[in-house]
């Protein structure tokens, strides 16, 4: 009906045409203008119409409405920021000095400012920057927690003015799920948040009071969870409700990308190899890190890294996906074994676009000496470790790290 009706249309046209053109041609004939130009302009003018004639019942043309260009546009700006890239930079646990015992504190040269210089470069140029905070922030006061053997009575208790040390090097996430927020009870976990919170620090870990946290930097939103096998915090153990978090940052938050981070496994200068298996230290289940991080990116995460063994593990890639088993200390110089392998401090920069695909990053090589911060290595012995023990552990991972610290997909 449409059609005949645009017909119709197209008819009354051609008959005012071809009447306006004849009074025109009469006209130039009466008055001695070019009887010439007078028709022309009449033959134009059915060639014209003979023209709109045949594009009409001709094959239809493909015509863009404006509902459709403005689709296509949309459509283009999505893709347009889905390649977006952005790169993050993770490393593992940190504790810059202790304020316990009160009368014998073990702070840094010129209180911390410097413990970072040396790769502070690599730390603040990353679009986010996460890392372990394996310490609590608290100037004084708490009862420390009993332990039974001695040989773990290690108390964390570090100034909260440090936290400024963190947000000069660029930190924007500090995992809290570890085993020594707790080591003065309550009012070291209630001073540790309150501090971070008015630095503008995001933190989880902390099982139904700080589960999950979303990072937005430059319209980028970025969902965290932290995961640990101790009390209180967000259980590793737990696989249902790791899905569920990694599911719920997705869907109903609505983060572009997801970072799972665990504090998990055995740990000491021997625990180098992810088992695939639970892991146990002293006397306690420390998780199953390889089957916690597959359930992680089978959920939807796009980047899982790993600390709490204190020395660096092997790294793989699963469907896409990064996984650091362990990134090892980074900034312990006191109270710490950093001798040798427990020394390695590296840091992870990977690159990602906002659809999680992994597009590349490198490992930087640095190392711990007592009573300083991470020094760049020249010998890049902590690429080393990790490439022998990503062959070692994940043989059938298309992971390359060459010899440089740059990482890439076979």
């Amino acid at each position: 009906m449409r059609r005949w009706i645009k017909l119709s249309i197209y008819v009354v046209i051609a008959a005012v045409m071809i009447c306006s053109c004849g009074v025109i041609y009469s006209y130039a004939s009466r008055t001695h203008l070019a009887t010439a130009s007078a028709g022309d302009l009449y033959a134009d003018s059915l060639v014209l119409y003979g023209e709109r004639l045949a594009d009409y019942f001709a094959e239809p043309k493909q015509i863009m409405t404006y509902a459709e260009a403005h689709r296509r546009d949309s459509l283009e700006r999505v893709e347009q920021r889905l390649s977006r890239e952005v790169t993050l930079a993770c490393v593992g646990d940190m504790v810059l000095g202790v304020n316990y015992p009160d009368n014998a504190p073990l702070l840094p040269v010129d209180d911390g400012a410097h413990l970072f210089d040396d790769v502070r470069d690599c730390l603040v140029s990353a679009d986010l920057t996460l890392g372990n905070l394996e310490c609590l922030l608290l100037d004084k006061g708490g009862e420390h927690r009993y332990v039974r053997d001695q040989r773990y009575a290690f108390f964390f208790r570090s100034p909260e003015r440090y936290v400024n040390h963190f947000l000069a090097a660029g930190f924007d996430f500090l995992s809290i799920g570890n085993n020594h927020l707790r080591d003065f009870g309550e009012v070291g976990v209630v001073s540790t948040m309150r501090v971070l919170d008015n630095a503008g620090i995001a933190y989880a870990g902390l099982k139904e009071r700080a589960e999950w946290c979303v990072v937005e930097r430059e319209g980028v939103r970025y969902g965290i969870c932290a995961f640990s096998p101790f009390e209180e915090m967000c259980d590793i153990h737990d696989f249902d409700l790791v899905s569920s978090t990694i599911e719920r940052l997705r869907h109903e938050e609505h983060c572009d990308l997801v970072i799972v981070t665990h504090h998990g496994g055995a740990e000491g200068a021997s625990a180098t190899r992810v088992t695939r298996d639970d892991e146990w230290f002293g006397g306690g289940p420390r998780g199953n890190v390889y089957d916690f991080s597959h359930v992680a990116v089978d959920a939807g995460a796009d980047l899982v890294f790993g600390h709490g063994p204190h020395v660096v593990r092997g790294m793989e890639i699963y469907k896409g996906k990064i996984i650091a088993y362990s990134l090892g200390n980074f900034c312990t110089p006191y109270m710490m074994n950093i001798k040798g392998r427990c020394g390695y401090a590296p840091v992870l920069r990977v690159r990602l676009n906002l659809r999680g695909e992994f597009l590349g990053g490198e490992i930087i090589s640095a190392t711990q000496t007592t009573r300083t911060g991470p020094k760049r290595d020249a010998g890049r012995v902590v690429v080393k470790e990790i490439q022998t023990l990503s062959r070692l552990d994940f043989p059938e991972s298309d992971l390359v790290i060459a010899d440089d610290g740059t990482l890439s997909v076979r």
